[in-house]
């Protein structure tokens, strides 16, 4: 594509191509990866059904290959099938076996852990919805924002704040209630984005594209009290108070 390309941007199909196979292929099965590990300590779920998560992992692979040559409704079929499968593989669609770990944190934890797995299966829907209908790109990108900042950034704002400030040092959050503003704003921010992206691309309705730099900002908003609560903690002594 460098040697040959016309310009300096990567064209829509193999964009796409490549932003699956840096999703579909790594962030999903890494973060259902660490899932499986610490989900049933935090979360108190049973342990995962393993053959079903390997196969949510062949399956996302799977759907990889088929949008690789060209067959895009093998491959939204595939992801959604996958997504469905790592829901159930986890057990976050489950009752808890045990009371959740929520000592430091916020105790909406275990919904907005589960929050993320919500807009996992809403990237997967889209994604069939975009194999039959998408013409811009505004169906594509607003799946595409709905598994990184849905699903992968939201995991990593709810574990984060959880482990990170026990591993560096055995600290303690500094305030829940930031954690809580912080995940609430994400994915404000993330459902504004998903729900404007849509029109503007797809139907060019003006309202639509005002509301995409309002959901910019409220992202920033919360990536800024994400980095501010974990700095504070971070900076501050450990075993501190929450």
């Amino acid at each position: 594509m460098s040697l040959a390309g016309a310009g300096p941007a990567l064209e829509h199909v193999p964009a796409q191509r490549l932003v699956t196979i840096a999703t579909w292929g790594f962030l999903v099965p890494a973060t259902l990866g660490f899932s499986a590990r610490w989900l049933p300590v935090f979360l108190g779920l049973k342990q995962p059904r393993s053959r079903l998560l390997f196969l949510a992992f062949g399956l996302s692979w799977a759907a990889i290959l088929a949008q690789l040559f060209g067959r895009l409704n093998w491959f939204a079929s595939l992801l959604l099938l996958a997504g469905i499968c790592a829901a159930f593989a986890l057990r976050v669609v489950e009752p808890p076996l045990r009371f959740a770990k929520n000592e430091g944190v916020h105790p909406g934890f275990p919904f907005l852990v589960r929050l993320a797995y919500v807009w996992l299966l809403i990237s997967a829907t889209l994604s069939v919805y975009t194999a039959w209908s998408d013409t811009w790109g505004g169906i594509w990108g607003a799946s595409r924002h709905a598994l990184t900042v849905g699903f992968v950034s939201t995991m990593v704002f709810a574990i984060g704040q959880r482990i990170l400030p026990a591993f560096c040092g055995s600290r303690v959050l500094y305030s829940p209630s930031l954690m809580l503003a912080s995940l609430a704003a994400l994915s404000i921010g993330c459902a504004l984005r998903v729900a404007s992206e849509i029109p503007a691309y797809e139907a060019n309705i003006q309202a639509a594209w005002r509301m995409l730099p309002v959901s910019a900002m409220v992202e920033m908003a919360a990536v800024t009290l994400f980095a501010l609560n974990l700095a504070v903690t971070l900076l501050g002594s450990a075993d501190q108070p929450a």
